[in-house]
This record gives structure tokens, sequence and C-alpha cells, in this order.
């Protein structure tokens, strides 16, 4: 059921103020387009400098017998009151000024700010005493309602309920479109309402904010608004994103952290106060609800992370004591594995060009880990993961009597599915894929791992961006990985150098004719792989050995253009 409208106990705005006890002999001098301004509080001046402590919503009443004999500050005063947002002004002008001055009228006018003449007979007690009394039954009924809301929510909590039933509640309550995301902006929950709102039908269509508005200047500076003030804030429509509605946007902190942000959009203006309550206590269940999860989580993920980990260092001690603790995660030891390493593409430049806050970079590294071990468990509900800083480690069970070529091309797929997931996601980086070869496990692990993590240093070194390479694909090449790049550079150059400068010169192909003559083994085969008659791959070869003065008949020549034809094709030459 959502929020009634707040008549019991509402603070009572100036107009209503006027039918108030001692208020309703008030006369009204100008400013009546204040009238709906609400009443905080009430206040007497006793003397000017009553003005510099007054705060918005207060009602200031006075004699003016402090400035009785200054004109100046009697046009001052209202200037004041309304600097300060005052809610109104009441003078009692009789016994002091016998009349307010017109300018004061005027600038009331001016400024619509709400100004009243008190006949002296009346007391300034019959003003304040039933408008204290409204206010403070306003604020109780407020806090009552601020504990109601709180006790829902806790409760929610206690049964176990969770964000999605969280994110519900609070769209019934206030009747508007509810969404939950955390703090890398992937959607958690969305309830309620049909907003019109571009920004919104893409944010759930995508499962997630799009980069771009994440990453928008004016968005990230109220994020960082938000995030400073710790509470609700009215988020203002953003047209050029499809933000195309003014929304709500509460944090949800715990322990100093972002862990995500709830947006309402549409609540009714008449339940504005209570929406501020209902989000802030909302985004407060909501973080017990997630630190929960998350905790959960991470044990789950931290016991079988310890154990790939473990099997990475060969620090899980003898092969019975590995066989208990897969045993008890449920991971299928026996048969052979492949070890898949997912590494962001340049991290430290990405974290460099975009300079977001330590908490951004660790929501990124977690929502990078959720999105991996996402899509490796829909294929393998049992596989091992591990986070290492910017990098994810899994182990995928293959079974027994696996056909490793066709294990392999799935891995590999499995891989670009990673690559495709978080280009989906949109998060600024792209990222490599290495697998190794099928291997036996607890002993083949390590070092599987070492081969697999010298090829991505590899093509990190080279910048070789957005890979899924198979070492069992490089053969020789994995061996070339490990080896320091320059020595790579210069036997590349030594061996095949004149023919690339040639290539590059006359855009010609003859290391590529080259590559495919090594590869295949003859001429004939060559030439039906590169699509081209016999005789012109036979004066292509002749322009090879001219250029280069490489004998193809020398089993060493030919071992060392073999080996020049793949490192050059690792380094991206």
């Amino acid at each position: 059921m959502a929020l009634e409208e707040p008549t019991t106990y509402p603070r009572p705005t100036v107009r209503e103020a006027m039918g108030f006890g001692g208020f309703a002999r008030a006369q009204l001098l100008g400013g009546a387009g204040g009238l709906d301004r609400t009443i905080e509080w009430v206040r007497l001046m006793e003397t000017p400098e009553t003005v510099r402590v007054l705060r918005k919503g207060d009602l200031l009443l006075t004699t003016a017998f402090s400035i009785k004999d200054d004109r100046r500050a009697q046009i001052d005063l209202v200037d004041g009151v309304a600097r300060a947002e005052g809610a109104g002004l009441v003078v009692k002008p009789e016994r002091y000024l016998k009349e307010l001055p017109p300018e004061m009228r005027a600038e009331a006018d001016r400024l619509d700010l709400p100004l009243f003449e008190l006949e002296d007979a009346v007391p300034f007690v019959d003003v304040m005493e039933p408008l204290l009394e409204r206010i403070i039954n306003a604020e109780h009924w407020r806090l009552k309602r601020s504990l109601d809301i709180h006790s829902r929510f806790t409760e929610l909590v206690l049964d176990g309920k969770g964000v999605n039933e969280i994110c519900r509640t609070l769209a019934e309550l206030l009747d508007a479109a509810v969404s939950v995301e955390d703090a890398s902006f992937h959607l958690l929950a969305h309830a309620g309402g049909s907003a019109n709102d571009p920004h919104r039908k893409e944010t759930i269509a995508r499962h997630g904010t799009p980069a771009r508005v994440v990453y928008d200047p004016q968005v990230s500076r109220f994020l960082r608004e938000v995030e400073v003030n710790r509470h609700p804030k009215r988020m203002p429509a953003f047209p050029h994103l499809g933000l195309n509605r003014e929304r709500i946007l509460a944090p949800i902190l715990a322990a100093n952290q972002v862990l995500g942000y709830i947006s309402v959009i549409d609540s009714q203006p008449q339940v504005e106060e209570l929406a501020y309550m209902a989000v802030e206590q909302a985004a407060l269940v909501v973080a017990l609800a997630l630190t929960k999860e998350r905790e959960v989580a991470e044990v789950e993920s931290r016991v079988r992370g310890e154990f790939l980990d473990d099997l990475v260092a060969g620090t899980y001690g003898d092969e019975a004591a590995a066989q208990r603790r897969a045993r008890h995660l449920g991971y299928p030891l026996q048969g052979t594995h492949i070890l898949m390493a997912v590494d962001v593409d340049d991290f430290r430049g990405f974290h460099r060009a975009r300079q977001i806050s330590e908490d951004a970079i660790q929501a990124l590294k977690r929502e990078l880990f959720r999105r991996v071990a996402m899509v490796v468990k829909a294929s393998h509900q049992r596989a091992l993961l591990s986070a290492h800083s910017d990098s994810v480690y899994a182990l995928l069970p293959l079974g027994l009597g696996a056909d490793h070529p066709d294990a392999q091309r799935r891995a590999h797929q499995l891989g670009q599915q990673v690559q495709e997931a978080v280009a989906g996601w949109k998060p600024g980086f792209t990222v490599s894929v290495g697998l190794s070869a099928a291997i036996e496990a607890p002993l083949g692990v390590a070092g599987a791992h070492r081969e697999v993590t010298a090829v991505m240093e590899t093509l990190g070194r080279l910048k070789r961006w957005s890979q899924v390479v198979s070492v069992p694909q490089l053969g020789v090449t994995g061996l070339l990985a490990g080896v320091d790049h320059e020595r790579l550079l210069e036997f590349a150059q030594r061996h095949l150098g004149p023919l690339i400068e040639h290539d590059r010169a006359r855009s010609g192909d003859l290391v590529e004719t080259l590559k495919a003559y090594l590869e295949a083994g003859e001429q004939q085969a060559a030439a039906k792989r590169l699509g081209i008659h016999p005789n012109t791959l036979r004066y292509r070869l002749d322009r090879v050995r001219e250029i280069s003065g490489a004998e193809f008949e020398d089993p060493e020549t030919r071992l060392n253009l073999s080996v020049a034809v793949r490192v050059q094709g690792l380094l991206g030459l």
C-alpha cells in the first residue's frame, strides 16, 4: 500500500498559520506570494543580531524596539529574514513604531516574504503556542513514521527477503519507480512505475547504467556530492544522457564505503518528506542485505579461490589432501582441466586516464570477477575461481576422457564469451584471455599457470590487447613468450627485417608467402592456401631468396625462418 498523504501533523504553512490562535488577528501587509512557505520554528527578536542566527523556515516575531529609531534597519529587517529563507515576519508596531513604513511593505512584496502587523493587545504567546504545538507534534509524527518505515524494512532483512523485496516494498510505499544498483552501477533490482524515462529503460535492458552516463562530468560531480553528503538528494534531469526526469538518489553506505545507489523516479510531491525518509531507511537496510550477501559469497569464493591458489603455488600438501579439499568443495579433481586467465588490458593506463577513486576501482574489480564467474559457471558450474588484482583465474574441469581438441575449442569460445560480457558492461577497458593446455590436477596446475602467465605478460608488454590465446595453439610461440622482448625483436629483425621492409615499402606480401610455404611444407599446397598460381609462388620465393639470402634447403635456415615468422606474428610486426 502506498503512503497516504501526510495530513496528520504536517508542519504548517504561513497560509495555514493565519487561522491559528492569536495569528488569526494579524493583518497581512505584504509578501502574499510567499504564504505557502513552511514554518519550521518560531523566534522572538530581542536585538538586531537575532536575524543573523535565523534558520530556514523560522517565523520571526518582534516589537521592533531595538530598531525603532533606525528606518534603514527596519527595511533591512525584511531583507535579512528573506536571505535566511525565513517563513515570514510578524511585527507589533503600535508600542514603538506606531505604523510600519511603506518601504517595508514594498520590500516584502518584492521578496515574496509574508509581512504581518499584529495589534498590541495580542500577546506573542497566543501566536507562538499553537504554532509550536503543531510543529512539535509534526516532528513527533515524523520520527514515529521514520521508525515505522525502518521497522518494516528491517523485518524484511531479518526474514531474509533481500534486495529485491526491499526494492518492491519501497516502490509500493512511494508509488514510484525504484532502481537499486551496486557501486559499479550493475542493476541489482528494480520495481514499480512505468516512468517514461529512456535512461531507466536502457538501464533495465542493459542490467545497469551505461558507462557514458556514469563517467559524464556532470553526473560524476553529482555522485561525489551525494557520497560526501551521505543522504538522499534530488538529482536534476540530464536530457543529453536520456535522464529526462528528476529523481531522488540515495547512496548505499557501509563502513564509509559506497555499496551502491537507490534511484526513485516520479515520487508524489505530497509525500516528498516521507519519500526522503523511506529512501534513507531503505538505503540502510539494503546496505545490511548487501553486506550479508557479500559476506556469504566472499566466504565461499575465498575458500574456493584459496584452493586454486594453493594448486597454483603447489602448497596444497600431498595429493590425498588435495583430493579431500576438492571433495569438500565439490570440485572434480579427476580427469583433465584447463586453466583460464582473464587479464584487464593496460589497467594501469585505464586508472591513470580515469582518475577514479579507490572505492570505484575496487568496485570495478569486484564486478569484473562477478561477470567472469557468471560466464564461467554457466558452462562449468563447479569451476574454481580466484581474483588477483586486475586478473581472474579459473580452473575448468573437463572430465574423464575429454576430447582435447574439442575441449580447447570450447574453452576458446568461453574466452570469447567472457570478452563479450565485459564489452557489454562497457567499463572502459578490454580484457585478454589465456588458456592452458589440458592438464591433470593437482600436479599440472602450477606449470599451466606459469605458461599462461608468461603468455599474458608478453601480450601486455607488446600491447596486444583484446586477445584470446591458447597455449597449445601457440606451439613453439608459447615458449618464446617467456623470452625477453628485445631479444625476440632482434631475432625477428635479423631473419625477416629485409623482407618486412620490402613489404612495407612496396605493399608486398613476401612475408605472408614465406609463412604459407614454411607451414605447408611444399609449393603446391602453399600456392593453394594463398589462392595464387604455383608460378607466382615460385617467383615470390625467388624474391625471398634474393632479398634475404636464405637457402630453404638448409634445415637450420628453415627452422630459424619458421621461428622468426612466429615471432613476427607474436610481436605484431
